[in-house]
């Protein structure tokens, strides 16, 4: 199923996972000019996984040359606890169409790997290429390895209605490649072919995301070709300001793609020019900081088993036979966790003979919680047999008591 055209399509920013953002900002504006738009915080996880598969606190920062509605801008998500990420092979590059940021590289001391690419923190990587006349947006390309270009092609030209533009001078390729997009003018994704091996995403695999008029017809075509949904159609309440509906997708190689409907968007991303508090972050263990010490959820009794650690974790899902095995996922400073606690500990107690109980504080287990893709507490899984059979995700006392009933 081919999508009818829609002019209102651009591409909006890319995401990037980093593990310092006073370093980041350090960069992004001294060296690359950037400058923050909007800087938010947030307790638990994003429904859409912005943050990725983190139900921590974390912030997201959207930096760059201007308003969003008019520019292409990175957003950072900064996950507290974690300074550090594996990264895979995936984002190859960023373009920009600027070369005095070549100058100012060298001034700050940042690392010149070739003669146009400037390696900032977290490995990331920044291609500066020439100036193009008549051309006001600077962000040229996002370049992504792709282990298939005719494959990748067809998805995101012959389903998503993208055109194939000439290659703009810097951005040639030793291998296949395509510069692609909505518009001419507007920011590229350049796909490149590498034929030694599958894309690799880690756990810093990024997200491009587009405007669009609306999501609803992007998520049908795709459900009728049988393309990867990752999240159906969702509205994001932003309070003050218009709801915000995206729908996020998954590509040929397992690229994130965020869909989010332009009125609403352009509203929500009105800059605001904020000030980061580095500061105050420092006190919740921002940027390299100790994190502060966390109180664990405290159970009276025994009914309930604290888990620490994966391996744990799996050892009490393979190994109990004859019980249901429920998993809470919660923590000690997300307050419906701590108002549904001594619920959930009744009904362990309750069905202690049918059902083992075990908690995950996500706030001193954050592994767990990304191996289990949590993103948003209070949230519980039901296993039997080593086979998860339920997910839930809320605090309605019904529903906590119906888990303990499978």
């Amino acid at each position: 199923m081919i999508l009818e055209k829609d002019d209102t399509k651009r591409s909006l920013h890319w995401v990037l996972k980093i593990g310092s953002l006073k370093k980041s900002m350090d960069f992004l504006n001294g060296v690359l000019g950037l400058r923050v738009l909007r800087h938010e915080e947030f307790a638990t996880g994003c429904e859409a996984t912005c943050n990725g598969p983190y139900g921590g606190a974390w912030s997201k920062t959207m930096v760059g040359y201007g308003p969003e509605d008019t520019n292409f801008v990175l957003e950072l998500t900064y996950n507290y606890g974690i300074d550090s990420y594996q990264r895979g092979n995936d984002l190859q590059y960023l373009a920009i169409a600027e070369p005095s940021i070549l100058e100012r590289a060298k001034l700050f001391n940042y690392s010149i790997i070739s003669e146009n690419t400037i390696e900032g923190p977290d490995g990331i990587k920044f291609k500066i290429v020439p100036s193009i006349p008549g051309r006001a947006e600077r962000f040229l390309a996002v370049g992504l390895r792709v282990e298939n270009l005719e494959k990748a092609l067809a998805y995101w030209v012959d389903l998503h209605g993208m055109e194939v533009f000439p290659t703009p001078p810097g951005l040639e390729t030793s291998t296949k490649s395509a510069c692609i997009g909505f518009h001419a003018n507007n920011t590229y994704l350049q796909l490149i072919e590498f034929t030694d091996g599958p894309v690799d995403h880690a756990l810093a695999g990024g997200r491009i995301a587009f405007a669009c008029n609306s999501v609803k017809p992007i998520f049908e075509a795709m459900t009728a070709s049988n393309e990867t949904v990752q999240v159906p159609p969702l509205t994001l309440p932003t309070p003050g300001k218009a709801d915000v509906v995206v729908t996020i997708l998954r590509d040929k190689d397992e690229y994130e793609i965020c869909f989010v409907e332009d009125i609403a968007f352009y509203d929500l991303a009105t800059p605001k020019y904020d000030v980061i508090d580095f500061a105050e972050r420092a006190t919740r263990g921002g940027d390299g900081a100790p994190l502060p010490q966390q109180e664990a959820l405290k159970h009276e009794g025994d009914d309930i088993k604290d888990i620490l650690s994966v391996d744990e974790l799996n050892q009490y899902i393979s190994s109990t036979k004859d019980k249901s095995v429920v998993l809470c996922f919660g923590a000690s400073w997300c307050k419906n966790c701590k108002k549904i606690h001594p619920y959930v500990e009744s009904q362990a107690r309750a069905y202690s003979s049918t059902a083992v109980t075990l908690s995950v504080d996500i706030a001193t287990s954050d592994d767990i919680a990304m191996e289990h893709d949590v993103s948003t507490i209070p949230r519980f899984f039901v296993f039997k047999n080593g086979i998860k059979i339920h997910d839930y995700l809320g605090s309605a006392e019904d529903k906590i008591t119906a888990l303990f009933g499978m």
